[in-house]
């Protein structure tokens, strides 16, 4: 991906200025009182000092109603960056009331090229990953050891036989490359990347992030439309695509999200049962997946088996649910920071691949992504592509499979645009795979923004409620 790649210095760059932006939010209309299906128009306008501006800063924007909350009714805001210092917002007014846009910088461009500097390595930078052979001796680990004063004789490849996926450790004292019997992640320099530096948190936030732009808190009156705004929605379903997605994908009324491509039509509460019967439903990834699979397990009042170890990823299953429906969560492959042994964290290519033809549906909810951000992005590229390839193999021996794939999320983090940049990456690969869904969430957390990884209850329920509706209504 061009787009995303800088030549990596050796040193980071101390900076000797400081920028201080000149920025403000405006409505471009001069009214302020709207009707449903109104659109909203505001801009958003950034000078430098020495009368500089450009483009390339990284907002979201939001219309939310009522009192300030941590889950508030409102429209997500679409943000179009001009590349001149200037910004377009538009925000569809689809709910009455009383209503104000809040808009955010999340990081700037300066910021991003501090992100960009460093994940320019396939390490991630200012930790390691620290394996204990069955040999009882204790070596370091990594995607690729290149740029190292390792030499090909110094290290050992563990890599995926089936696919090549990059995986090798440096050799022991004994020089023998016996078998990995344990995994742990530490945030600790690496004994061999010593000559670069990590991300520079404290950069970031001088350049600027998570600031609340001045003007932002401009209240605006949309009062209900007499006339109709559209016909009714078709059920959700995952021949949609989802890649293309209109912006704003939906809005939030009474704590309830409703998608402005179809009708969601399982609510909160409401039983999901059917939805399951006669599937066989994989959620693999991380523990943001994890998340989902509990969650179904609990709505249809499942029971979870699996190796009852609090230290390690266990790999749990469920049986006998309804209609003969099976549910399974499965981790993803190396870089993954839980510790554990190989059998701990499969790769999902593998996975696809022992799938065998059958008479059930299959749905398979993925994601990756969170362990894999501070890697320069041929890491992800390559981890996409072999997932993309096991799904093409496993279209051929069966026409009853879905893939859904879980977007990434709108985070108030510092490394919030390396989330951003993973999504452009994984709409690109799986754009040609037959029965491939984008379970796009960036709108519902643009408009509910998280502080850290994993969503809080009410957070994910919803956004599970929006999944059930996709695997509800299943092949047509």
């Amino acid at each position: 991906m061009p787009e995303f790649q800088i030549s990596l210095p050796k040193h980071k760059p101390v900076p000797n200025f400081y920028v201080k932006n000149i920025s403000k939010v405006f409505f471009v209309d001069e009214k302020i009182d709207f009707k449903v299906g109104d659109e909203l128009n505001a801009r958003i306008e950034i000078q430098e000092k020495n009368n500089l501006s450009r483009g390339g800063d990284y907002f979201i924007a939001r219309l939310v109603y009522g009192k300030p909350s941590l889950y508030p009714d409102g429209i997500p805001g679409k943000v179009t960056d001009h590349r001149n210092g200037s910004y377009s917002i538009q925000v569809p007014l689809l709910i009455p009331g009383q209503a104000r846009l809040e808009v955010k910088l999340i990081v700037s461009l300066r910021g991003i090229a501090e992100l960009i500097r460093c994940t320019s390595t396939r390490s991630f930078l200012g930790s390691k990953y620290v394996s204990v052979l069955e040999t009882g001796e204790v070596v370091e680990c990594n995607v690729d050891f290149n740029g190292t004063s390792l030499q090909s004789d110094d290290i050992c490849d563990y890599s995926n036989p089936r696919n090549q996926e990059p995986w090798f450790c440096a050799k022991p004292a004994s020089k023998n490359c016996s078998r990995i019997a344990d995994t742990t992640f530490q945030h600790y320099h690496s004994n061999f990347y010593s000559n670069y530096d990590a991300c520079n948190d404290d950069l970031i936030r001088a350049f600027g992030w998570n600031i609340t732009i001045p003007g932002s808190g401009l209240n605006v009156t949309v009062k209900p439309s007499e006339s109709k705004l559209q016909e009714p929605l078709a059920l959700c379903k995952t021949d949609l695509n989802g890649l293309d997605s209109i912006r704003p994908n939906g809005y939030v009324v009474d704590g309830s999200w409703h998608s402005r491509l179809c009708y969601n039509s399982i609510t909160a509460g409401a039983p999901v049962n059917a939805c399951f019967e006669n599937k066989v439903v994989y959620f693999l990834g991380d523990s943001t997946i994890r998340q989902f699979y509990y969650l179904a397990v609990n709505s249809l009042g499942l029971i979870s088996e699996g190796p009852n170890n609090g230290r390690v990823w266990q790999q749990p299953q469920t049986a006998g649910g309804p209609g003969n429906s099976r549910l399974y969560y499965r981790a993803h492959g190396p870089p993954l920071q839980n510790p554990g042994p190989p059998k701990s964290r499969p790769y999902m290519s593998d996975v696809l691949d022992e799938i065998l033809p059958g008479d059930q549906e299959v749905v398979i909810v993925l994601n990756i992504g969170l362990h894999i951000l501070y890697f320069e992005p041929s890491v992800l590229i390559h981890r996409l592509k072999g997932i993309r390839d096991a799904m093409l193999r496993l279209n051929q021996r069966r026409s009853n499979v879905r893939y859904i794939y879980r977007s990434q999320r709108v985070l108030s983090t510092l490394n919030s645009w390396l989330v951003y940049r993973h999504g452009v990456i994984t709409r690109k690969i799986f754009k040609d795979v037959n029965n491939f869904f984008y379970f796009d969430l960036w709108d519902i957390s643009a408009l509910w923004p998280l502080d850290d990884y994993h969503p809080k209850a009410f957070h994910v329920e919803r956004e599970a409620l929006f999944l059930f509706s996709y695997i509800c209504n299943g092949i047509q």
